[in-house]
């Protein structure tokens, strides 16, 4: 596991039974998920056999998302991923982590 991946890993887990919003800006696309996060998992891209799946750090637990109307939607699955390709910090501490990948860019703070 790369030092950025594993310091977001760290991160992550030093959080574990909080929830975390994580804002994620994708092109013209912007996400706000409220998370409890349970655990988290890495999956590296080189051990799975679907050519389509990334590395990622994987957050299990419970969440929602804001939709268009600005309520709150419970997210379809468990778990939430993070792709890490080119994962790159632009500033962290205690409370908040800004970082970016070849796809996005993520904000996540401690509710």
């Amino acid at each position: 596991m790369e030092e950025h991946v594993q310091m977001l890993a760290d991160w992550l887990n030093g959080h574990t039974g909080g929830t975390i919003v994580i804002e994620k800006q994708e092109l013209e696309d912007q996400d706000k998920i409220f998370f409890k996060l349970d655990r988290v998992d890495y999956r590296d891209a080189s051990s799975v056999i679907d050519d389509y799946l990334d590395s990622a750090l994987i957050l299990h637990g419970t969440g929602s998302t804001m939709n268009a109307d600005g309520e709150l939607v419970n997210l379809p699955l468990h778990s939430y991923e993070i792709a890490v390709s080119g994962l790159a910090f632009a500033s962290a501490d205690e409370r908040k982590v800004q970082a970016k990948t070849d796809r996005a860019k993520y904000t996540l703070a401690l509710e």
